[in-house]
Formats: structure tokens, sequence, C-alpha cells
């Protein structure tokens, strides 16, 4: 079995949410981010301050299905065939490869917009979840959180 950690932290109306760090990369990007664990979410994205982060030309991401999500619309444009590798509870490297994972791409990008949607977080959504068999355990008492793959 492998066990994931997550962090918790307080998120939205000082309430703890789980996110996991871990690295993406594909032919287009490279880098570590962290993301929440969104059991409530359908799909798994980059979010806008982490494709600027990792220096995507967003202004030029103009293709993808629109989104809606905390208020704002986005396009989802995707990185196609990104692999992404987390750290395991025993400190080795649990690896896996997606067809695909958007990136929220505001309709309107703008400093403005850029500033109201920098709170948005990257997300891992169930679509990630269900495919590689990951379940979310989470204790927002004990504020312990781990993805774990169910066999």
């Amino acid at each position: 079995m492998v066990r994931i950690p997550c962090h918790v932290r307080r998120f939205v109306r000082g309430r703890f949410f789980p996110f996991v760090p871990f690295t993406v990369r594909s032919a287009r990007v490279f880098g570590i981010i962290e993301a929440l664990v969104d059991t409530g979410s359908p799909f798994t994205v980059l979010s806008t301050t982490d494709a600027l982060k990792l220096k995507l030309p967003i202004t030029k991401m103009r293709k993808g299905e629109s989104v809606h999500l905390a208020g704002f619309r986005f396009l989802s444009s995707p990185i196609k065939n990104p692999a992404i590798r987390f750290r395991t509870e025993d400190g080795k490297s649990h690896g896996i490869n997606l067809p695909k994972m958007g990136v929220l791409i505001p309709t309107k990008i703008n400093k403005k917009t850029l500033q109201d949607v920098k709170h948005i977080p990257s997300i891992l959504g169930n679509d990630l979840l269900e495919e590689h068999k990951l379940a979310l355990y989470f204790s927002p008492a004990t504020k312990v959180a781990l993805l774990e793959t169910v066999e």
C-alpha cells in the first residue's frame, strides 16, 4: 500500500483542508506545486498562479473547455501527458501518468483578474483519485491527511 502524506492548513473561512505537494512534468512544464485535494471536484487542474510560477505562456493558452470555479470563468487549457510524482510516507517516489491536465486560464487576463484569482489553488480532483485508485483519509480534528492506494 502506498501512503502519501498531505499538508493540512487553513484555507477557507479558517477551516482546515488537505493539500498535497507533487512534481509535475510534461513537454511544456516542470515544477513542484501543492494542490488542494478536493473530492468534490470532478477534475484535476493547475491554478493560474501555479501556471505563472511554472512560466507557462497563459496569454497564448486560449483553448479548452469553459469551467466555472469560485465565481470566476476559466478556460481549462490542456497539458498533454503530464507525469506526476508524489513523495510517499517512507520517502520514496510514487509516479502516475495522466492523459491530460487542465490549466485554469481566466477568460479575461489583466492585472485585476490575476489578482482576483490568485487565492484559487491547484486542485487534485476525483478524476485522478478514481483513475489511480487513491483514497483520501482526512481528519480535520487531528489535522492529519494522507492519500492511500486502494487495493
